[in-house]
């Protein structure tokens, strides 16, 4: 073999002037910039907006958007958005409003089956932030909400079917894969001088009949549950009002769709004397249901309403009147539902 020297090699080729070589690179990457800032700015967001709007329509759903814009790379920013879910049978349609919302797209997941995205809403007095992945059979979240005013928010009607009132502050983190069995999470969740009832709306409850509660004082409720393999373990709910004491255990086994989810809880309410005295409505109604068989059931040693309440989430939930029981968490059901 011959050795020739590397510099008889490059003796002949012609000097390279990297000011050149960056001359010229830079033109695709200076039109490709140029390319994507005008497809950034022109980009027809009025009809994104109304193609929205027209595609929730034919999905039953109504949409209103006021304004829809660009927000950085890969997002929109809506104002005045206002999405109202039609009525299922006896539960009422969901109304539900937002100042501005923001949402953003992962880019890198637009080359796999999860989709990420990140939002930032302002609703109800408040602000709840956070990120979200969706499949085709898992879900994710991570989110924060601040200063999230109950009483703005009309759809939480359905789930109440009474009045409730208060500030909410909190995180949610969870995450439902394929497997519904390996669901796992935690939620924090404080509602600040919460409130229940206002003389005017009507609760149906087991032995009372349709009950319309003067406005009580609730207290802070706080509210701590960890999902652990498909099931949301309730640790801590109480609250410690004026005029009425809360507290609940137990656990809710997760199902896909989630609402087929199925409770398994034990709740005790306590209605303070005070409340008894301030409103005469309630007197008569607790005097009149305590001659009933339902109330008696209900009644613990301390003078609480303790009840077991156990159901489908969507479905019709069965109270039963647990007084003489040991307030305890139920014992957990049957496995997840896939």
């Amino acid at each position: 073999m011959v050795d020739i020297p590397w510099e008889r090699l490059t003796e002949k080729l012609p000097e390279v002037s990297w000011r050149k070589v960056l001359r010229w690179a830079g033109y695709p990457v200076f039109f490709m910039f140029c390319f994507v800032v005008f497809a950034y700015w022109t980009f027809p967001y009025e009809r994104l907006r109304d193609r929205l709007v027209e595609e929730a329509g034919e999905r039953g759903y109504g949409l209103e958007i006021i304004d829809l814009s660009p927000s950085r790379l890969s997002g929109v920013t809506l104002e005045g958005v206002r999405l109202v879910l039609p009525a299922k049978g006896d539960e009422p349609a969901v109304d539900v409003v937002f100042d501005e919302l923001t949402v953003r797209a992962s880019i890198l997941s637009a080359l796999s089956d999860n989709k990420s995205f990140s939002f930032d809403a302002e609703l109800a007095g408040g602000n709840a932030q956070g990120d979200v992945a969706i499949g085709e059979k898992n879900f994710e979240i991570d989110a924060e909400v601040s200063d999230i005013e109950l009483k703005q928010i009309l759809a939480l009607r359905r789930f109440t079917k009474i009045p409730v009132t208060g500030k909410v502050d909190g995180e949610i983190t969870f995450a439902m894969p394929s497997e519904v069995s390996e669901s796992n999470g935690s939620v924090t969740l404080t509602i600040e001088a919460m409130s229940i009832g206002d003389g005017k709306t009507k609760l149906d409850i087991p032995g009372w009949g349709g009950l319309t509660l003067d406005q009580a004082d609730a207290g802070d409720l706080n509210v701590q549950a960890t999902v652990v393999e498909g099931t949301a373990n309730i640790e801590s709910f109480k609250a410690d009002g004026k005029d009425l004491k809360l507290d609940a255990l137990g656990n809710v086994k997760l199902a896909r769709p989630i609402s087929r989810s199925q409770l398994n809880l034990m709740l005790k309410a306590k209605i303070e004397e005070s409340y008894k005295a301030r409103s005469q409505k309630m007197a008569a109604m607790i005097e009149l249901a305590s001659t009933g068989d339902a109330y008696k059931a209900a009644l613990a040693p301390d003078g609480s309403l303790q009840y077991k309440i156990t159901g489908s989430a969507s479905g019709r939930l069965r109270p039963q009147g647990a007084g003489k029981q040991a307030f305890q968490a139920p014992a957990a059901t049957a496995r997840s539902q896939r």
